[in-house]
């Protein structure tokens, strides 16, 4: 029977399109449940990695509590162990990662990085020397880097593009519980010193470890053979593709030009990340010498409670949002970025150290940390299934580059400035005019992004039931 092609007025409108996108499908509990493994084990990730950042900025000079005194290591020494001495491996294994959960068990590449970095930090617990330490954070890294971009992948495939946003945003969240447990490291120190505390913290890793193998189930990867087809935003078939190799992977995702300014507007992001990370315990042991306790359990419940309820809300808000505003997950980042400078000032200008952590700190974590999830939600909307996971490996090996630059840069200045005679306390401006330029660059740059981010483009590989009933997704152009 000849079929009668639909008029213009028949075709649905763009806005129309990702309305219906937006109707939110019932996700099963178990698409929950591997979302909080893989939130445990980010958690966990960002805790062995930010241990060293409050086991070095301990305020006593005693080789049982730091980390700085029994094995010798200078701020620039610092700076690298922070920076490029943990990016070296992380960036480079993340090609290698990313590419590998594309086509192989994302299951199993997880429970080898946590094996990995997990070994690693308990030989860090062993170490007696710089070098010592430099060589496992390095092995570290390595690990680390197998994590991200198998665990996004894996929530691609047990979440819907319209609700992709929240379920990255809750992931990301493990990095703010994660670094809030990483700030108790400092009164764990005092009672159990530094060793055993990286210990302790290996130990949860392993068990961790089981859990993950144990639990989650690698859903089968969608055939390109399907016969769903794909629409564009005209309501015209866009014709199945054969799955990309590495240099056609590769190509896809720098030959697309709002991936690639999302990759240098995250860079930019990422530099001020770094320093927050790095040098606020330093600047809080400087400025606030008498409040070490104080400071190790409020920073926990500031940076694991601000970046939680930011990136979750934001998350959340970004879906919502994007069903009448299309631009909404490159808006997000602009206000966060914009939003949350005065309150980075109080934090490093405030003489109180209450005004400096709640009102300063707490605040800026509130208004700037709602960015990761509609950000990662833009690239996982942008490309197609066959190279996600290897975007978020290379968006990881950037943004990492540059942080770990910014973490180096900002070391090497403090020693510099140190043996020139000014006091510890100058560590106050250095935070805050790195940050500053940091977020005012990558606000400029994401609201940029905004522009080039077409109604036409944002019509991409909506998910649709893979089994019924049982949760799986599958693309719709597979």
């Amino acid at each position: 029977v000849p079929t009668v092609a639909p008029t213009a007025h028949e075709l649905p409108t763009v806005h129309e399109v990702l309305l219906a996108s937006m109707i939110a499908r019932e996700v099963p509990a178990f698409s929950w449940f591997v979302l909080l493994v893989l939130g445990l084990i980010y958690t966990q990730q960002q805790w062995s990695r930010y241990s060293l950042n409050y086991l070095y900025n301990v305020s006593q000079d005693d080789d049982f509590v730091s980390i700085k005194h029994a094995d010798s290591i200078s701020y620039t020494e610092y700076g690298i162990l922070t920076g490029y001495g943990f990016s070296g491996t992380f960036c480079l294994a993340g090609l290698v990662a990313g590419r590998a959960a594309d086509i192989s068990s994302r299951k199993l590449i997880i429970f080898t990085g946590i094996f990995a970095w997990n070994v690693a930090l308990l030989m860090i617990g062993y170490s007696h020397s710089y070098l010592e330490v430099l060589l496992w954070r390095l092995v570290l890294g390595f690990g680390q880097a197998f994590s991200s971009p198998a665990s996004y992948s894996l929530i691609a495939d047990y979440f819907p593009e319209s609700q992709r946003s929240q379920a990255n945003g809750l992931f990301a969240c493990g990095v703010y519980i994660g670094g809030g447990m990483a700030s108790m490291c400092i009164s764990m120190s005092a009672d159990l010193g530094w060793r055993n505390t990286c210990f302790l913290i290996a130990t949860i890793g392993f068990c961790i470890s089981v859990i993950e193998v144990v639990s989650i189930r690698e859903p089968q990867r969608p055939s390109r053979k399907s016969k769903l087809p794909a629409l564009n935003a005209e309501g015209g078939h866009i014709p199945a593709a054969a799955k990309k190799n590495f240099v056609q992977a590769i190509w896809a995702i720098f030959s697309n030009e709002l991936v690639v300014l999302v990759f240098a507007a995250s860079s930019l992001r990422y530099m001020g990340g770094y320093v927050i990370a790095g040098y606020l315990p330093a600047l809080f042991a400087s400025v606030f010498p008498n409040f070490d306790d104080q400071y190790s359990y409020i920073n926990a419940y500031v940076v694991a409670g601000g970046g939680f309820i930011s990136s979750w809300l934001g998350g959340m808000l970004a879906d919502k949002w994007r069903a009448v505003e299309p631009r909404a997950r490159m808006y997000l980042p602009v206000c966060g970025c914009f939003g949350s400078l005065p309150f980075m000032a109080i934090c490093c200008l405030a003489s109180d150290f209450y005004v400096s952590i709640f009102l300063g700190l707490f605040v800026e974590y509130l208004i700037a940390e709602c960015w990761f999830g509609p950000v990662v939600a833009t690239m996982q909307s942008a490309l197609e299934a066959d190279c996600r996971a290897l975007a978020i490996a290379c968006f990881t090996l950037i943004a990492t580059f540059f942080g770990s630059l910014a973490s180096y840069i900002l070391g090497y200045i403090y020693d510099a400035m140190l043996a020139r005679g000014y006091p510890d306390t100058i560590i106050r401006w250095l935070v805050l005019w790195s940050v500053v330029t940091s977020y005012v660059f990558a606000g400029a740059l994401f609201l940029y992004c905004a522009t080039l981010t077409r109604l036409d483009t944002l019509v991409t590989q909506e998910k649709k039931p893979l089994l019924r009933g049982k949760g799986l997704f599958i693309d719709s152009s597979e």
